[in-house]
């Protein structure tokens, strides 16, 4: 009697602890990836300094120009917000505004890149801004060589091509999220390069959040969330330019910590890992 009564309390703890484990195993929380992207990926606060090493690269590759690692160096600082008729003058700067919803200035950073060994160094001004309403980040690109390979004009009687070429596309859409998309820029031109049969031609510019990764540059790794910018162009559905445009490696609350920026046929790219910043 003794031992049945042993047997049935182990009969009954065995089956407590298989149903006890079998209600773990179905109640188990699976917590979801976190795809968030932080909207604070690119403070643009006035007297930031961002300093790089890095090289040249050739045209719109990512293959290193010899040689050009051993004097190469590069440095964004903030300046804050500036009106765009301070460094392209007043009728060019109207031009600007005109073409950009309005806006009359942004955040100026004063990107120098040194171009040979002992100079001289190249200030390109970059204009910059944060929309606090759509959480988005714009800066202002060149469509020039575009505009010059595929004549894009006012009118077939145009001297030259358009001279809107300096226009804002998104730069980052946080709330895209991990692995998400956005459109960072969409116009259809018309091109004058052949005036008895003109050709509408549709250039997109895309962004893709490709994931979040751990960067080392210059012996500090940093938590980083990688961003890929590509562009298209169009006539009807065939494709006749394309490729990626940049890569940016951003950090919360820091910015670019590493990025590639793809040069063309008339200047090189450029690749940079940030030595030092002063903040």
């Amino acid at each position: 009697m003794k031992k049945s009564i042993y047997s049935m309390l182990c009969v009954t703890l065995l089956a407590s602890l298989v149903f006890v484990d079998g209600c773990k195993k179905d109640d188990a929380v699976v917590t979801p990836e976190d795809k968030t992207v932080p909207n604070d990926v690119f403070p643009l606060i006035a007297a930031h300094r961002f300093d790089y090493s890095g090289y040249f690269t050739n045209q719109d590759t990512e293959t290193p120009i010899a040689g050009t690692s051993a004097f190469y160096s590069n440095s964004w600082t903030l300046g804050g917000n500036t009106p765009f008729s301070a460094i392209f003058g007043a009728t060019y700067g109207g031009l600007i505004s005109a073409n950009n919803g309005g806006r009359t200035s942004a955040s100026l950073i004063y990107d120098t890149t040194l171009t040979a060994p002992g100079g001289p160094k190249k200030f390109t001004p970059i204009f910059a801004y944060y929309d606090t309403a759509t959480t988005d980040y714009y800066y202002m690109t060149n469509l020039g060589l575009f505009f010059r390979g595929s004549v894009v004009k006012d009118s077939a009687n145009a001297a030259g091509v358009r001279k809107d070429s300096l226009r804002f596309i998104k730069l980052a859409s946080p709330k895209a999220g991990l692995g998400g998309e956005f459109e960072a820029f969409k116009q259809s031109y018309v091109s004058y390069s052949n005036p008895v049969a003109l050709t509408t031609i549709d250039l997109t510019i895309t962004g893709k959040w490709d994931s979040k990764v751990d960067v080392t540059v210059n012996g500090t790794t940093y938590s980083t969330y990688y961003l890929v910018i590509s562009r298209t162009a169009k006539v009807g559905t065939t494709t006749v330019s394309g490729g990626v445009t940049a890569k940016l490696w951003l950090a919360k609350g820091i910015g670019p910590v590493k990025m590639f920026l793809a040069g063309d046929a008339e200047v090189p790219g450029n690749y940079r890992e940030l030595k030092t910043k002063s903040f």
